[in-house]
């Protein structure tokens, strides 16, 4: 590789094949950089390794699965051996507060993401090391307003290196935003987890059905929650409401293709410090042009624009997920209207180029030369 090309390190505790919002982020931030002509190595774990991988501009040094005190150390390690190779970078981007950790010892300037619930949840020795971590940071960014807000409450020093930058989606061609479904297919994709609310969706859609709307609701996806989930369903009494578990990336696609109304009423827990930072799955919608309904709370709250892109409700109230459903399931016209401006939306603002442009900006005289340069082609 030529010398003058920049190179980042992008480091997560986390990576695909294993499932996830932040493994996703992981992938997607680092084609970003690569597409922008920088040399990408992301440093990582997941079950498939130990491993390293190159594929175009972007290689994987996966140290495999292991204890979290052990991931640090493999990392801190991984990395060591490539800074003594001399596949030294120009910046770090670690994905989230603790990815950070194992990269301090490198003098390089250090970018840190932040996600919603893990930097509002931790108290005592893990506040303070999430705080000393993060102000060690050149630059922070918080994938929504939501989570920008909930980290300056915590740490208000680092508002003037913060900056709030949206994920990015991967737009499929050609999707018709109407189906043409002869009956409205209503989807929820997420981990299932406490704070995605899907067991208040399930009641939702239940009631819609019980005073005769008529739809196929599906929710797809696994997690923690699952019992809860699976009680609702169970409550249900007759057809309509399905729980598909893990789907192959083939149907979770046709899933997407042929759904009529996105479902997801998210909620904030814990005195809002276990909240929705940002949505993908609800971007992903958006972009094929199928209109949300979400909760107000958190980062999904802010992507759609009520009685614009879709609905924003109150999650707390099955009422009202279950109002918004039943008056989107009988207007056709008005869904194909959300649709389609969803999809507008997510096209202008939904851009890993774009997120990755944000976080290079801004950095220390030394990166900036030829990391501006990458970042100006984004």
């Amino acid at each position: 590789m030529s010398e003058n090309v920049a190179r980042i390190w992008v480091v997560a505790r986390v990576h695909g094949p294993d499932e996830g919002g932040v493994q996703t982020y992981v992938a997607q931030v680092a084609q970003a950089y690569a597409r922008i002509g920088l040399l990408v190595t992301v440093f990582a774990k997941s079950s498939a390794g130990p491993r390293r991988e190159a594929e175009g501009n972007v290689t994987l040094v996966d140290v495999g699965p292991t204890s979290q005190l052990r991931v640090y150390m493999r990392l801190a390690r991984a990395m060591a051996r490539a800074w003594l190779a001399g596949e030294r970078p120009e910046a770090i981007h670690a994905c989230t507060w603790r990815a950070a950790i194992p990269a301090l010892p490198f003098p390089r300037p250090l970018i840190v993401t932040v996600h919603g619930r893990e930097v509002g949840r931790p108290s005592g020795r893990a506040f303070r090391l999430m705080r000393a971590v993060l102000s060690r940071a050149a630059r922070v960014v918080a994938v929504s307003d939501a989570t920008r807000t909930l980290m300056l409450e915590r740490v208000p020093a680092l508002a003037g290196r913060c900056v709030a930058a949206w994920n990015g989606v991967i737009v499929p061609p050609g999707r018709l935003v109407e189906t043409g479904n002869p009956i409205p297919r209503v989807i929820t994709v997420c981990r299932l987890v406490p704070r995605k609310n899907v067991p208040a969706a399930v009641r939702a859609v239940s009631q819609c059905l019980a005073q005769g709307a008529v739809l196929d609701y599906a929710v797809i996806g696994r997690g923690n929650d699952e019992p809860a989930v699976r009680s609702a369903v169970e409550a249900h009494a007759g057809p309509g409401i399905t729980m598909t578990g893990y789907v192959s990336d083939e149907e979770l696609a046709d899933r997407y293709r042929t759904a009529d109304l996105f479902l997801h009423p998210q909620i904030a827990l814990e005195d809002g410090a276990e909240m929705e930072g940002f949505g993908l799955s609800v971007a992903d919608a958006m972009a094929q042009g199928i209109p949300c309904i979400v909760g107000r709370d958190g980062g999904p709250g802010e992507l759609v624009r009520d009685g614009i892109d879709g609905l924003v409700v109150d999650g707390h109230s099955p009422a009202a997920i279950a109002e918004a459903v039943h008056l989107l399931v009988a207007d056709t016209s008005y869904r194909r209207r959300l649709g389609e401006s969803a999809r507008c939306f997510a096209l202008e603002n939904f851009s890993w180029d774009r997120h990755c442009r944000l976080a290079l900006e801004g950095l220390t005289d030394r990166a900036e030369p030829t990391m501006e340069q990458a970042s100006a082609k984004a």
